[in-house]
């Protein structure tokens, strides 16, 4: 992971990843790194289920 990113596995979902940090660009560059490195090639994509899929964008608000 690049520096100031932290990456964490979900507790309320089954095989979810959440990426956690201050530089939006460094987050975004993040998943895009892990998006590539487990991108299927030369399989059909309707039988190989093993994917990676952005389920949500956003910053986290403050709770005050």
């Amino acid at each position: 992971m690049l520096e100031g990113v932290s990456i964490l596995w979900s507790e309320k979902v089954k095989d979810e990843l959440v990426l956690d940090g201050n530089d939006i660009e460094l987050v975004s560059q993040s998943a895009a790194l892990i998006n590539q490195k487990y991108h299927v090639k030369n399989k059909d994509i309707r039988k190989f289920l093993y994917c990676i899929y952005v389920s949500d964008k956003g910053s986290i608000a403050d709770e005050d």
